[in-house]
């Protein structure tokens, strides 16, 4: 008898609300849940304010205030030491440079304590990402699309070779041409898939979704439009209810109809 892989990721009716005007308060997250085992990706979808960069800010602890529950390796996240979780979860976001000069290998190296015997996971990171040959170039230097893969090798460098870790990226390919943008997809899933990471990601593209992704949730206005299998869940129907356009999807493509 098989025994079934644990859930690595469980969010249960989790809700966001914020100060408004006045007394009001907007609520930019509404009973959205789902789970993730070792391995799996799930890709987050919807428009501009829909509540995929919240749902991301609170899983990565930067919103801690929160309704419904948040469960990560069978433990509530708010039961993690800082510690225990900066050596299991990650977290790529949308950020500007550094705002003082530092090379690509200090900035790496910042994914956590470093020690000079961890030079040679800075390299690993490095070459992981295809960034080596920037490794003493200043990032602030580096176009935004080269500082993307920077911010993944400090990923990889912040959780090493670990299994069982959260990964969570936010617009991982926004700046990326298309070359650089097929890289970097098909890094996150055979990082998922070989250390058996659980991966948050969100993205404007559906299709990015349907390349690497397992679990597709689509936000509209913070509720969930659909959750479940990508490949089920993106469709031109919901895609259409999620974005508030008629859509269709073609092969390996989505297109306003």
């Amino acid at each position: 008898m098989n025994t079934p892989t644990r859930v690595l990721l469980s969010v249960t009716a989790l809700g966001v609300t914020v100060p408004d005007s006045g007394k009001r308060r907007k609520q930019l997250l509404n009973d959205i849940s789902f789970e993730l085992r070792p391995g799996e990706i799930i890709a987050i979808l919807g428009a501009n304010g829909a509540g995929k960069s919240t749902l991301i800010a609170v899983l990565s602890g930067e919103i801690a205030s929160h309704t419904g529950t948040i469960r990560f390796d069978g433990r509530p996240l708010a039961d993690w030491s800082l510690g225990a979780l900066a050596a299991r979860r990650a977290l790529n976001a949308t950020e500007p440079p550094v705002p003082f000069a530092l090379s690509v290998t200090d900035y790496v190296a910042l994914g956590r304590p470093f020690d000079p015997t961890d030079a040679n996971d800075v390299s690993a990171a490095l070459a992981e990402t295809d960034t080596t040959q920037w490794a003493n170039r200043d990032v602030a230097t580096l176009s935004s699309g080269e500082q993307t893969r920077v911010q993944l090798a400090r990923s990889l460098y912040q959780l090493a070779d670990s299994s069982g870790c959260i990964w969570l990226l936010d617009e991982p390919c926004a700046h990326l041409d298309l070359a650089q943008r097929q890289f970097v997809l098909a890094l996150i899933a055979r990082v998922a898939k070989a250390r058996q990471w659980s991966v948050v990601f969100s993205t404007h593209d559906p299709a990015e979704a349907l390349q690497i992704a397992d679990q597709a949730l689509l936000l509209r206005e913070g509720s969930a439009v659909a959750v479940g299998v990508a490949d089920q869940v993106i469709n031109p129907g919901q895609l259409s209810a999620c974005y508030g356009v008629s859509v269709s999807v073609g092969e390996g493509f989505v297109t306003r109809t």
